[in-house]
């Protein structure tokens, strides 16, 4: 069985008082496991960030608790709450390296502050040994200013490794990349969690980077978690509109007529290569208007999405959708709120 690295229970977090109170975050409640990549994702103004500031206690949280490798951090004192902090490291979509210290001087900054001196050498050494994890080792010498954004972010990286975190904690970390750069930032942060063993907690508002890189996500809205369980099942069955609003093909709305009906459907690759739309056509007579579709792989599974005007006729609806729901590896669920 699985063991706990951050277990959250009933957190709230509340700012201002009286007419301007705002409820950032509501009774969350989060297990997350040692070794896993675990994903958080909402739209812009969902909590997110908030949320992983109360994890560290960069926020303290208006009510509940917060735990991470056993300990409450909201029970601590300020001195036992800044050596728990070690377990965790953050980086940010800012990148916020020291503009005057080079490559090799950002990642040494972190071990500087946490009374961790030492030798020079051993620190230039555990430096280097960082710079050549994260595919830098000619960067040692660098500044800020000569990298480029990925570049700066293997740094950022390569510095929140310094004090050898349990945890690992991404508030937006590729949004400011282009897609080429996002994609190395998500293998290196795979190669770091299975070559490093550490847990790394990814806060985005992108499905794709949680597709490609988490093993479990939750589903922020308004400061509540609407949902939250494996990716391929959040994918394949969403249970709320919010997290069928992410999962939805394109990322988009449906423009159909009033008189539509919509299905979604997800197949499994085992099943991809399968002409399901056409064998409707065919043995049951009836005709689906594809409006969206999409494939996308989640871990090592290829997963494809369509979105299905039934027909008008509600015989023929009901047909195409036991015909659907009866195939191996389909899933298929009646949806109204993707409709605009």
């Amino acid at each position: 069985m699985s063991e706990s690295i951050i277990k959250i229970e009933h957190l709230c977090k509340t700012f201002g008082t009286g007419d301007g109170q705002v409820k950032a975050l509501q009774d969350v409640d989060l297990d997350i496991q040692k070794g896993e990549i675990f994903g958080i994702i909402g739209l812009s103004g969902a909590g997110k960030s908030t949320l992983v500031r109360c994890m560290n206690l960069l926020e303290r949280p208006t009510s509940g608790t917060v735990t991470v490798d056993g300990q409450e951090l909201t029970a601590l004192k300020p001195k036992e709450l800044r050596a728990a902090r070690r377990k965790m490291s953050m980086i940010f979509q800012g990148f916020n390296l020291l503009m005057q210290r080079t490559s090799l001087e950002n990642i040494c900054f972190p071990l500087e502050l946490n009374g961790l001196r030492g030798e020079k050498t051993w620190r230039k050494k555990r430096a280097m040994e960082l710079l050549e994890i994260v595919g830098l080792p000619d960067k040692a010498d660098a500044y800020p200013v000569q990298l480029s954004g990925g570049q700066k972010q293997r740094i950022a990286i390569a510095r929140a490794l310094a004090d050898e975190p349990q945890v690992l904690l991404c508030d937006e970390a590729t949004s400011a990349l282009d897609p080429t750069t996002t994609q190395s930032i998500l293998d290196l942060l795979k190669k770091i969690n299975r070559e490093m063993g550490v847990t790394v907690v990814v806060i985005t508002h992108e499905m794709r980077v949680v597709e490609q890189i988490c093993d479990r996500v939750a589903v922020l809205e308004g400061g509540v978690v609407q949902e939250q369980g494996p990716v391929s099942e959040i994918f394949s069955n969403p249970r709320t509109e919010a997290g069928r609003r992410l999962v939805m093909p394109n990322g988009e709305k449906i423009h159909v007529l009033p008189a539509n009906r919509l299905v979604r459907i997800v197949f499994n690759g085992a099943v991809a290569s399968e002409p399901i739309i056409s064998e409707i056509g065919i043995k049951l007579g009836i005709r689906l208007n594809i409006c969206a579709a999409d494939t996308r792989t989640i871990g090592d599974k290829a997963f494809g999405s369509m979105v299905l005007a039934l027909p008008e006729d509600e015989t023929d609806a009901a047909r195409a959708l036991i015909y659907l729901r009866e195939i191996p590896g389909v899933t298929a669920e009646e949806v109204t709120d993707l409709v605009q």
